[in-house]
């Protein structure tokens, strides 16, 4: 890995984003980091630059969110996650870094569109869905685990219950913390 501008041009702001969404204010713009790092530096650098960030910020929040989450949403969540790390932590040698970088463009493309086209009624609170939940875990586990970009699967889920801010934030904070020590 070679530092030049390119280098500066592309790292810095993606580790910026990336600590601004962790910081709740940019949602799902951590799916923009991964592939700008990318452009200077093969996939896993990549995400190994930004696993010790993850670890680090995830400490720091679950001693400020120590109070508010939603217990029973992480029941429903956090048994599936730990499904699809394992799933993750089978198949990840098999994939191909084009093939992880494609699963980061599907996945930005499936929020949007679920946000635009799935949702009509923006403002009605969802109710919790086995289903559903179980299915956004799943996917947030495997996606997580291979390439630190869970957190759209998880706001598919989490976002149209309408939880109080505090309450969803503490249970999104919740929800990595036990995925990243499953």
């Amino acid at each position: 890995m070679e530092i030049n501008f390119l280098f500066f041009l592309t790292v810095v702001p993606a580790i910026i984003l990336y600590g601004i969404a962790k910081s709740g204010l940019g949602g799902s713009m951590t799916l923009i980091s991964v592939p700008l790092m990318t452009i200077v530096m093969p996939l896993n650098q990549a995400l190994g630059i930004i696993l010790p960030i993850l670890i680090f910020s995830d400490f720091i929040a679950v001693y400020k969110y120590r109070k508010e989450f939603d217990l029973g949403t992480l029941k429903l969540m956090v048994p599936f996650a730990a499904i699809g790390i394992f799933i993750g932590s089978l198949t990840f040698s098999y994939f191909s870094e084009e093939l992880l970088k494609f699963i980061i463009g599907v996945m930005g493309f499936l929020f949007a569109g679920h946000y635009f086209f799935f949702k009509k009624n923006k403002e009605k609170k969802s109710e919790k869905n086995f289903f559903k939940g179980g299915a956004c875990s799943l996917v947030a586990g495997f996606t997580s685990f291979c390439v630190h970009a869970g957190g759209t699967p998880t706001s598919l889920y989490l976002l149209p219950l309408r939880m109080k801010k505090e309450i969803y934030v503490g249970t999104r904070i919740f929800f990595f913390y036990f995925c990243k020590f499953n």
